[in-house]
């Protein structure tokens, strides 16, 4: 049985891998819509690292028991968010459509939202939540029916969700998959990955035993991802776009989890890195749904003082600004207005109960 030292450690390097994921979400987030090394780079790996977090963070002895109840907490956590944020977006939407170009009008928004994809190329960052959803439903009843089976048949799954997912998109091509159920399914395949993961090394860190042999082969693992993410370009799941081809996708988002993985437990060696990667690690959710807001904090500063931004190749060569802003006013504010407010707790992550937040010098703490 594992002391609490261990325990606490498990917690730290998975909470830094969701910081270290968060942060290049809002990198990638801060430059598109330019596709630059990268955007290309970050963009194969950043949201499947998620996904394979989700498999690893699966207890398949505890949840197998009574997946009703782990399908409805998942349920509450990521579409009452996303049911409730939308709607409040579409509300927004209608005042402004008239003396603000919000480039949708509110009945394209309706339908886009009833759609559950889209728009082409400008998709909401909200669709991430029921996605990853659909995913891990897709996986949690395959691991239920696959109990007793020999890990030969988990295997033939990672092969086969892909396949479905590629069939789907064919079927609809060129338009996109309505709520995105081929997404649902490559979902799925890299929550089973994770879910592989933790069978074969539990909650350990990652990394070699030192720190020149892990620094070592994190160059390595960059110098092939970043070879493998050319040959596949620029991907978007968010609009069915997994690159030139699938599987370079699945690859990518392996090869870069576990980059992540490796890097988290080496930073972790750091104060400043580690206390700023738990805080965004802790509340990754909130500072996912929140960062967007604060990029429009720029152009609408610009205006009160006189300067209105109205190039946008001007406002495109803000991105380093929309960086540091969407993270120094994001996790402040997930951390200190969004879980301390039963109401914007149930609206960020459907639930009114506090959490347990791991930190780098004691055990845990309720938020």
């Amino acid at each position: 049985m594992s002391n609490r030292a261990d325990d606490i450690t498990r917690l730290h390097w998975i909470e830094a891998a969701k910081g270290l994921g968060v942060m290049f979400v809002i990198l990638v987030h801060s430059i598109i819509p330019i596709v630059n090394p990268v955007t290309i780079h970050l963009s194969s790996f950043t949201i499947p690292l998620f996904f394979i977090l989700a498999g690893l963070t699966y207890n398949n002895t505890k949840h197998q028991k009574n997946l009703g109840a782990f399908i409805s907490s998942r349920a509450r956590q990521y579409l009452i968010p996303y049911f409730l944020l939308y709607v409040i977006i579409m509300t927004m939407f209608v005042p402004l459509a008239s003396t603000v170009d919000t480039y949708l009008t509110p009945d394209q928004l309706l339908f886009w939202f009833l759609y559950g994809n889209g728009p082409p190329n400008s998709a909401m960052h909200l669709w991430f939540l029921p996605v990853l959803f659909l995913g891990m439903v897709l996986f949690v009843i395959s691991d239920r029916v696959l109990k007793d089976a020999p890990m030969a048949a988990r295997w033939l799954l990672v092969v086969t969700f892909p396949v479905v997912a590629v069939l789907i998109q064919s079927l609809f091509a060129p338009n996109l998959v309505p709520w995105r159920l081929s997404s649902a399914f490559l979902a799925a395949t890299f929550v089973l990955l994770g879910n592989e993961m933790r069978r074969v090394r539990e909650l350990k860190p990652w990394g070699a035993t030192s720190v020149p042999r892990t620094t070592a082969m994190l160059v390595i693992l960059v110098v092939f991802l970043i070879f493998t993410s050319n040959l596949n370009g620029f991907t978007d799941i968010a609009v069915d776009n997994y690159g030139v081809n699938a599987w370079l996708y699945i690859l990518n988002g392996t090869i870069g989890t576990i980059l992540v993985f490796s890097a988290s437990s080496l930073l972790l060696r750091f104060s400043d890195t580690r206390r700023l990667l738990m805080a965004l690690g802790a509340n990754s959710q909130e500072v996912y749904e929140i960062h967007p807001v604060t990029f429009y904090l720029i152009p609408l500063v610009a205006l009160l003082v006189g300067f209105p931004i109205t190039d946008p190749i001007l406002m495109y060569n803000l991105w380093p600004a929309r960086f540091v802003i969407g993270i120094a006013i994001s996790v402040p504010l997930a951390s200190r207005v969004l879980t301390q407010s039963k109401f914007l707790s149930f609206l960020f992550r459907g639930s009114f109960q506090p959490r347990i937040v791991p930190t780098s010098a004691q055990g845990s703490q309720t938020v």
